[in-house]
């Protein structure tokens, strides 16, 4: 990262995104050789929606081959870790461990296990998000779902019904409704852990199409208990401990972190102190940059993640090259 002090203005720094394709071969190499390990959000990145961008397997395969290890993270618990999997098999010739792959759902159960958590959760969530938690051995309240009577009588012994919840957990809800943000309300009145999994305001379902993210219940309920949760998703700094901690990540600085959004992806690495890499395949032009605050401006911005290919075949020629010239 480029950053410019000036003297009489201390508090100024400017950061400048460097574009990998119009980099000289010596400074793609000096990229390349300086981190270890790629953590790559999926969505946007490598595919949208159902299907995978053409020529990502490529890159993740010339990657993986030259010595970096490729760890998947995501924000989308809604997808099962084995639909992960068979996802991620598409686009890589290695066998998939599931260590490789990382969402809400799993961060949340090893900080609950970190802290040995034991008590009932009140969650709004997916069910493969429930379903993940049930599965680990926590225990879940969650709903409702249907409809309610239209009665505040009715509706409190719904919200305030004394269960011994000791933690609310908020995650992405295809079902979320205003009983069940009542219900998260009162339990928050104590001193209940709040804890939360994606915090994206929006969801982008391609270029064009934005949809509602689960940010905006969080941040209803923050303001109303007046609490602030634990983040347990990009770009949350609790998050990015417990990844830490889960990979023994020593040096972060050989972290490269790829992205397609500033405000959860660029603002995630640079919380986690990662070299950061945006693409373009989510609607964030290289234009777009200007006049961005520094903590969601990137290090570096390729048009696409499929492009890397490329960055990796010019170094390693260019080492083999050099390899050649030292030779007798």
């Amino acid at each position: 990262m480029n950053r410019f002090f000036f003297p009489f203005e201390t508090s100024l720094v400017i950061t400048m995104t460097k574009n990998l394709a119009k980099l000289s071969i010596v400074e793609k190499e000096r990229f390349f050789d300086s981190f270890d390990m790629v953590q790559t959000d999926c969505d946007g990145v490598l595919w949208m929606l159902a299907k995978p961008f053409a020529g990502v397997d490529r890159s993740v395969r010339a990657l993986r081959t030259n010595g970096k290890r490729v760890v998947f993270v995501s924000n989308n618990s809604v997808r099962s870790m084995e639909d992960y999997r068979e996802k991620v098999l598409t686009i890589t010739d290695h066998t998939v461990d599931d260590d490789d792959i990382l969402h809400p759902a799993k961060l949340v159960i090893e900080y609950l296990r970190e802290i040995k958590f034991d008590a009932l959760c009140y969650v709004i969530g997916s069910a493969n998000f429930k379903a993940c938690l049930r599965e680990a051995g926590f225990q879940v309240l969650d709903g409702p779902d249907d409809p309610v009577s239209e009665s505040i009588g009715k509706i409190l012994k719904i919200i305030d019904d004394g269960q011994p919840v000791k933690a609310v957990i908020v995650d992405f809800d295809y079902n979320m409704n205003n009983i069940k943000l009542l219900r998260a309300q009162m339990y928050l009145r104590h001193d209940e852990l709040f804890i939360t999994g994606a915090m994206d305001t929006v969801l982008p379902l391609s270029p064009r199409m934005r949809l509602i993210g689960p940010g905006n219940y969080v941040e209803i309920l923050q303001r109303v208990a007046d609490r602030k949760p634990i983040v347990l998703a990009k770009p949350g700094a609790h998050m990015s401990r417990l990844v830490k901690k889960m990979y023994a990540i020593e040096d972060p600085r050989r972290v490269l972190f790829v992205g397609d959004q500033l405000d959860t992806d660029v603002k995630f690495g640079h919380i986690s102190n990662y070299q950061t890499l945006l693409v373009g395949t989510g609607g964030i032009k290289e234009e777009h940059l200007q006049d961005k605050v520094p903590d969601i401006v990137p290090d570096y911005y390729i048009e696409a993640f499929a492009d890397l290919e490329q960055i990796v075949r010019d170094v390693m020629m260019y080492k083999a090259r050099k390899g050649d010239k030292a030779g007798p």
